[in-house]
């Protein structure tokens, strides 16, 4: 086995039915991995929400997006276009130990930095909002020496030091400025989304202090998502060699991702996020992106998740367009 799975498990949940005829391409068929080759972009489920501060349940929002994935084609009717082009593979799930944060972030870093430095585009499926720090440690290993840009896609800055002095979900950006040799400087990382009653005055005025763009989501309604795209590409790419994008779905309005920990009714329109991924995928520069918090058994029927494949598919059909 390539020396990048040796952290990895069979995806927790194979979908061997296929609704449709033999002229359509199933997107979790697509997805199927042989075991062997480094793709394109690999799809990786990371079930771990042991550091969720208010609800749990994103574990099992990897299997919650494969069966989603049952409902999707590989065929964009906007453009005309299959996306196959992306070249991605579902590679399964990390192997997560829900007690042990230290040694299963430590996998983490390993799996991402190999697929990484193979040149294959990362797209996880969490778990909590925690995944993200060891996904850009893993992403920095893989890229030595370049400097990153992050753009975050959240109701919440996540830039607490700890929880009552705890880990927890919301220290993932707080670790990616701080680390010693962090290729990612404030400058480079663009907020987008931030909630009305929803942060503390402290974690703003970090921000402001590290020169991290932050565009709240009333500044999204106000503006726009797609100009404040345009800026958070330009900055996010200024002087940098890499974008990584992380998306929290508690971002979006509550009507359409319910089920996650802390759903958020003043949201961001999904439809504006599925465009915005497909933009920010299509540069060549862009290696990586996680979509975390989506917990199904907080929700009735999966419209979460549904929503997750529908962003990642979005993400892969940008991929495929470069």
């Amino acid at each position: 086995m390539t020396g990048w799975a040796s952290h990895l498990r069979p995806p927790g949940v194979v979908v061997n039915t296929l609704k449709g005829d033999a002229h359509e391409q199933r997107a979790h068929r697509w997805l199927e991995w042989d075991g062997v080759a480094t793709p394109r972009v690999a799809l990786l489920g990371v079930p771990f929400d042991g550091a969720s501060v208010v609800r749990t349940g994103s574990r099992e929002g990897p299997d919650a997006v494969r069966l989603a994935m049952r409902n999707y084609t590989t065929f964009a009717s906007s453009t005309g276009e299959s996306i196959a082009g992306a070249g991605a593979a579902d590679v399964g799930d990390l192997d997560v130990v829900l007690t042990d944060m230290p040694g299963t972030f430590g996998r983490l870093r390993e799996t991402v930095s190999g697929l990484v430095s193979a040149g294959t585009v990362v797209v996880a499926v969490g778990g909590d909002h925690s995944v993200t720090w060891p996904m850009l440690e893993g992403v920095t290993a893989g890229l030595p020496e370049r400097q990153l840009g992050v753009i975050h896609f959240d109701a919440h800055h996540d830039l607490r030091e700890s929880h009552f002095g705890a880990e927890s979900s919301g220290v993932p950006l707080r670790k990616a400025l701080q680390f010693d040799g962090t290729p990612l400087r404030g400058r480079n990382l663009v907020q987008i989304g931030i909630a009305e009653f929803a942060n503390a005055p402290r974690h703003a005025e970090y921000a402001r202090e590290q020169g991290v763009r932050v565009i709240s989501n009333v500044e999204v309604f106000e503006r726009g998502l797609d100009a404040c795209i345009a800026e958070a590409l330009e900055r996010a790419g200024d002087g940098t060699d890499a974008i990584y994008v992380t998306v929290d779905v508690d971002a979006i309005d509550h009507a359409q991702a319910p089920g996650t920990a802390a759903p958020n009714p003043n949201g961001l329109d999904a439809r504006d996020l599925y465009r915005a991924l497909r933009r920010i995928a299509r540069r060549t520069d862009t290696v990586g992106l996680d979509v975390v918090e989506i917990s199904p058994s907080l929700e009735h029927g999966n419209l979460t998740a549904n929503l997750g494949a529908m962003l990642v598919l979005s993400f892969l059909a940008g991929v495929a367009e470069r």
